[in-house]
């Protein structure tokens, strides 16, 4: 028996475990730094009172986002058993339920920053929103980072690249805090274009299925369109409510963004894993 925990412990913890605790300190750093030195909440405005967002359109925000919470643990059932059917290994299923659950603490906080705002959407700098993003790319890079059969220099470069990714998005956004300025979350959305890139491509060697490229065209572009509209017509809460257009748009923003996107591949993977519909598909090649 003492053997056999040895086995097991040396398969567990290797250097590739290394590696990826080494890319997680990198990551977790930026995270530390701003608990640290971000508030909560948007400080309120003196003298002002915000417009709120109530009746059906706050129940349909909230609809929206706590169907996130039937979504991910179907895909994580889904992917559980055709990664397995498709003979993945051990360490690529544990990776793809990681990040799959890294996206509902990202809505957790999500929610947080919402109920904060009065449902009311408008771009500001917070803990929650902050969470929100680090999450959302960490479950991302964990998914993508799944699909890759075996370790090689180029995976542990990409899985760098991340973490080093989360480390500068959490330096700059504090700046964005500082100066009200919503132009430092564009690293933001360049990370999460660089790892959905990854997630495509990887996705794509899986599958054999041209129709992955409709992942990130939901859930990065949709998405990106939706909260450029929100910034454009969206209105602001205390000078100039525009409760129609903020609700439909965030509502769409998540619906037939992130979601579909996320809806789209777990039902392309239930086709080749479980279905079986593509039988010339093959997993990625080692160096994916």
């Amino acid at each position: 028996m003492e053997k056999f925990q040895r086995k097991t412990d040396g398969k567990i913890f290797n250097a590739n475990l290394a590696f990826i605790g080494f890319c997680f300190v990198i990551g977790l750093t930026g995270f530390g730094y701003i608990l640290a030195i971000l508030p909560g909440i948007s400080p309120p405005i003196p003298g002002a009172s915000a417009t709120c967002i109530t009746g059906p359109w706050k129940w349909g925000l909230i609809t929206t986002h706590v169907l996130t919470f039937v979504l991910i643990p179907l895909a994580m059932r889904i992917f559980y058993q055709s990664l397995k059917n498709l003979g993945l290994p051990l360490k690529a299923i544990f990776g793809s339920q990681l990040g799959l659950a890294f996206i509902m603490v990202a809505i957790a906080s999500e929610i947080g920053w919402h109920v904060t705002q009065c449902w009311y959407y408008y771009n500001d700098f917070t803990m929650l929103n902050f969470m929100f993003y680090f999450f959302l790319i960490s479950a991302f890079a964990l998914w993508s980072d799944s699909l890759a059969k075996k370790d090689t220099m180029l995976t542990k470069a990409v899985n760098l690249v991340f973490a080093i990714s989360l480390l500068v998005v959490s330096l700059l956004y504090p700046l964005g805090y500082a100066h009200n300025n919503s132009s430092f979350k564009i690293p933001i959305y360049i990370a999460l274009t660089i790892v959905f890139s990854v997630l495509t491509y990887r996705g794509y060697k899986l599958l054999k299925d041209w129709k992955v490229i409709l992942v990130p065209f939901f859930s990065v572009g949709v998405n990106l369109t939706f909260i450029f509209l929100l910034d454009q017509y969206g209105g602001n809460p205390y000078s100039d409510p525009q409760i129609t257009f903020n609700a439909l748009f965030h509502i769409l923003h998540d619906l037939c963004g992130t979601e579909a996107g996320v809806a789209i591949f777990t039902w392309l993977v239930y086709r080749q894993g479980i279905l079986g519909e593509f039988p010339t598909a093959t997993v990625p090649l080692e160096q994916s």
